[in-house]
């Protein structure tokens, strides 16, 4: 492949926009596919060309054909099986590169695993309970094969023209139907959970992007049963950051990922205070790599579990937090299950000139908290743009195995 070359990317997804962005930088020729108006809303203004509206196999085919595109990249949804199926097979027809960029799927335990949404509509007409379907409005008309799905399903989609008249036009009303825009924070999730009363959260593994471990904690904390309606297909495919990597010599400013914004600093924390709001399981990871270091830590939780670690170095508030915490303290974790409380600290925080990690928000952190490495003789510290925490632990796994081996 030349620099000279032209790309098209199927976007459907964040992974989809930020490869579209970064390789727009890097001037390449690339023209991005999304299917509707809201997608190509979302792309914003990043240069390059936007084609809008939905192609069936043909049409594929035939822009491919016609446009001379010598890469073509399906970042479409996980869960587009058709979509992905129509642009590997038009790919072939026309004899072009085909990579399919896949998002990692979260890790998870204890949930209703279902082959398809059938099996999910096959399992609720046997088991009564109230759900909260946080699939989309693509397949919720099989959801209306349950005969009391007007008042047991609380269906949440988004607030386009096109998803709200579909949830109409199938019965879904009135405080059934809730029509938003993410992300959704855990505490969010929570909160709908215990309002409409839900036994069940219907959700698709979606990976870090798709917030999918907010859902899974938020269900834990609400004693919600997850049901995970399964991957279609084969999960064979690359990560953004596997095909940046492969495209990087053709385009050198790619490789680069152009200039970086947070610069790696490593500071001095022995006997100085860290602050951790929240006991939920972000929390918990975040407390267990701090406790490799020679540091304080202050928890301040409503609801502090009988299994976090105890001593002397760590101090254990049980109640809400309270701006006094941030006194003394020299960095600061955010960590609840409510994002208006996660905002307050990182305010807060900032304006006593602390820096803050704001778990449920990138935009408010002042750095970025890293997996970690360590080893007798270095500290190893990794971190990505703050949208793709699985990216990041594979990093660092990598980075372990290539220290033992």
């Amino acid at each position: 492949m030349k620099s000279t070359d032209k790309i098209l990317i199927f976007a459907g997804t964040t992974e989809g926009r930020t490869l579209f962005e970064a390789l727009t930088r890097a001037g390449a020729d690339v023209d991005v596919s999304v299917a509707t108006g809201y997608g190509k809303e979302l792309l914003g203004d990043h240069g390059g060309h936007v084609l809008c509206g939905r192609c069936d196999g043909e049409q594929m085919l035939a822009l491919i054909q016609k446009n001379g595109y010598a890469l073509v990249i399906d970042a479409t949804h996980p869960y587009a099986a058709q979509a992905t199926s129509n642009i590997s097979r038009a790919c072939a027809l026309a004899g072009v590169e085909y990579l399919r960029l896949l998002r990692p799927s979260g890790e998870c335990s204890d949930v209703i695993l279902c082959e398809n949404i059938q099996a999910v509509v096959e399992y609720l007409k046997s088991h009564g309970g109230s759900v909260l379907s946080t699939i989309g409005s693509k397949e919720l008309g099989a959801l209306t094969e349950l005969p009391d799905f007007s008042s047991r399903i609380f269906a949440r989609i988004l607030s386009t023209p096109e998803a709200v008249d579909k949830a109409f036009s199938l019965g879904f009303s009135g405080k059934n139907l809730i029509c938003m825009q993410g992300p959704f924070s855990c505490g969010l999730n929570v909160e709908m959970l215990r309002q409409y009363g839900c036994d069940y959260l219907l959700t698709k593994n979606s990976g870090d992007a798709g917030g999918f471990d907010e859902k899974l904690e938020a269900a834990r904390q609400a004693g919600a049963q997850v049901i995970l309606i399964d991957r279609p297909g084969s999960d064979h495919g690359f990560s953004c950051e596997e095909i940046v990597e492969r495209l990087s010599s053709v385009f050198p400013l790619l490789e680069k990922g152009g200039k970086k914004t947070h610069f790696p600093i490593f500071t001095d924390i022995s006997g100085k205070t860290v602050l951790v709001a929240g006991a939920g399981r972000i929390a918990q990871r975040r407390l267990k790599t701090l406790l490799r270091f020679d540091c304080r830590i202050r928890i301040v939780a409503p609801h502090i579990p009988q299994t976090l670690p105890q001593g002397e170095a760590i101090c254990c508030i049980p109640r809400a937090f309270e701006e006094g915490d941030l006194e003394g303290v020299f960095l600061a974790v955010a960590a609840t299950d409510k994002r208006e409380v996660n905002r307050r600290i990182g305010i807060e925080a900032k304006r006593r000139g602390i820096p803050v990690s704001v778990a449920d928000s990138r935009e408010e952190c002042t750095f970025f908290f890293p997996a970690v490495i360590t080893t007798p003789q270095a500290v190893i510290g990794a971190v990505g743009s703050g949208d793709d925490h699985h990216a990041v632990a594979q990093t660092a796994k990598k980075i372990r195995e290539a220290l033992h081996d």
